[in-house]
């Protein structure tokens, strides 16, 4: 049986996407370019998980899923190919 998914899941997972399609098509001209992508990502996830006010958590998934995508690694099923790859 298919999940339904709520609309803030498929806008999340919808910009996810986005981000890393931009991030890989930059990366063609600029080959440092996603390595210092996914380095200031990750300060910005430590940024918002420490020092924002309220709940994070849906900011922090979306930070995660595009990592998880540019890097083709998730904790569940390890490695893998990055998106579009």
């Amino acid at each position: 049986m298919a999940t339904k998914l709520t609309d803030l899941h498929r806008a999340k997972r919808g910009v996810a996407v986005l981000a890393a399609c931009i991030v890989q098509t930059l990366n063609e001209s600029d080959p440092t370019f996603q390595e210092r992508f996914l380095k200031r990502l990750g300060d910005a996830y430590q940024e918002v998980r420490d020092n924002c006010e309220g709940e994070v958590n849906e900011e922090l998934e979306l930070l995660n899923w595009t990592t998880e995508l540019l890097a083709g690694f998730d904790c569940i099923n390890g490695k893998d190919k990055p998106f579009l790859a």
